[in-house]
């Protein structure tokens, strides 16, 4: 990464960001999207019976909301739901929106986009760890204070894949990535990219699917969780400005 100690450097420092990434191996910071998917969906849900990027469930959730079961659900429960929906969708529409004038696979639109998601993560761990919001508490109308803050950046988080082209890896859900894997007529051929990427995707979704309902059982849980979310994705945009430059599309796969 060039220093930027002088004008020239300077003018070094901004082509260098301005410059589209190549995409080849951009399918590892999108499985550690599928870490951040798993532990914080399974934390959400067990602290507050909503999905954050999971939309599907949400959107069942919502329809039961409406028809009034269950009848022992917790209050507003539907509401909790359509927030989480409409602000994934804010995410993927705003963050849509501003990438695709400057390029969506260029290095600082990548880099800001996923700092942003992970910043957004931590403040919601703090208002977690501050008690202003409640962790175990998923009757509490103050839940709703969290949920835009962790929804929005999931949505961000899916339009970025979409970008880069790894539709096999689509960070928030799997029942397609269910059905491409068996459905592959060469799931069995011994060099599959895309099958592997799509058995790790769902693979890492669930193991830390586990790990983040079981820390979320701690007392700190949920916060914890968040926590080392909003790290990861931090992470994610720190690691966007270590790419490659792309040449020709960009895409080895």
């Amino acid at each position: 990464m060039p220093s930027s100690s002088d004008p020239q450097s300077k003018q070094s420092l901004r082509q260098y960001l301005s410059t589209n990434i190549s995409t080849h191996h951009a399918d590892l910071p999108l499985l550690a999207c599928c870490f951040v998917t798993g532990i914080i969906d399974a934390g959400a849900y067990n602290a507050w019976g909503t999905f954050m990027g999971m939309q599907t469930g949400n959107t069942i959730f919502l329809a039961l909301g409406v028809a009034g079961l269950p009848k022992n659900g917790a209050p507003l429960q539907w509401l909790r739901s359509l927030l989480a929906i409409f602000s994934f969708m804010i995410g993927s529409f705003v963050s849509s929106a501003i990438a695709r004038p400057s390029g969506t696979t260029r290095r600082l639109t990548l880099s800001v986009s996923f700092l942003l998601q992970g910043m957004s993560i931590l403040l919601a761990a703090i208002f977690i760890t501050t008690d202003v919001i409640p962790q175990h508490d998923s009757n509490s109308n103050r839940v709703l204070i969290g949920i835009p803050f962790l929804a929005w950046q999931f949505g961000a988080q899916v339009a970025a894949s979409r970008a880069l082209g790894y539709s096999e890896i689509p960070t928030t859900v799997l029942t397609s990535v269910y059905n491409d894997l068996v459905s592959d007529p060469k799931l069995w051929t011994w060099k599959n990219a895309k099958r592997n990427r799509r058995a790790a995707a769902a693979v890492t979704v669930l193991a830390w699917g586990i790990c983040g309902g079981w820390l979320s059982t701690l007392r700190d849980g949920f916060g914890i969780v968040l926590w080392i979310g909003g790290a990861t994705k931090v992470t994610i945009g720190l690691s966007w400005l270590g790419f490659g430059e792309a040449i020709g599309d960009g895409r080895d796969v």
